[in-house]
């Protein structure tokens, strides 16, 4: 049969208490330090991810708000400028309008002296064709009834004339 020696396995506990201690003061507590300072890089990590997490959310934010800002400033910009196109556009029409009737009234002055020297030239014309119908009248010696009519015709022809 099998014997049991007591003082072996005295020994051998003995021995695997001491390979136990040694274990535990040389191996076990720099692995339980090691799995600490991990756990605790972890998380540090975690924390430090979250932390950049949310300073990136409220730049986000802030971006979001800037682009909004920057949205309405270019609308009140493109109102502010068509607002200024449109006045500059209604100035330039009211700037030709103004020339447009300065154009015109100076055109029918030229037009009002151009009619009143062709009246003075035709006057200027017609003052020699008088005198020679004059000359005539008196060279043909015609009764006064007939001088009249001579004259009133002479003088309705003149008045169709100037106007």
């Amino acid at each position: 049969m099998i014997e049991i020696d007591f003082g072996i396995i005295l020994a051998q506990i003995v021995t695997f208490a001491i390979a136990i201690f040694i274990l535990w003061k040389l191996a076990w507590k720099p692995l339980v330090s090691g799995i600490e300072q991990r756990k605790n890089a972890v998380a540090k990590n975690i924390s430090d991810a979250e932390k950049i997490k949310q300073e990136t959310e409220k730049l986000k934010a802030e971006y979001d708000r800037m682009i909004a800002g920057i949205d309405k400033k270019a609308q009140e910009l493109i109102a502010q400028t068509s607002a200024a196109a449109e006045q500059q556009k209604q100035q330039l029409i009211s700037s030709a309008r103004d020339e447009a009737k300065t154009i015109l009234e100076m055109a029918k002055k030229q037009i009002e002296k151009e009619k009143e020297s062709v009246k003075n030239d035709l006057k200027k014309e017609l003052i020699p064709i008088a005198f020679s119908i004059a000359e005539k009248i008196l060279e043909k010696n015609i009764d006064k009834s007939a001088q009249s009519r001579l004259v009133e015709k002479f003088l309705a022809d003149i008045s169709d004339i100037k106007q």
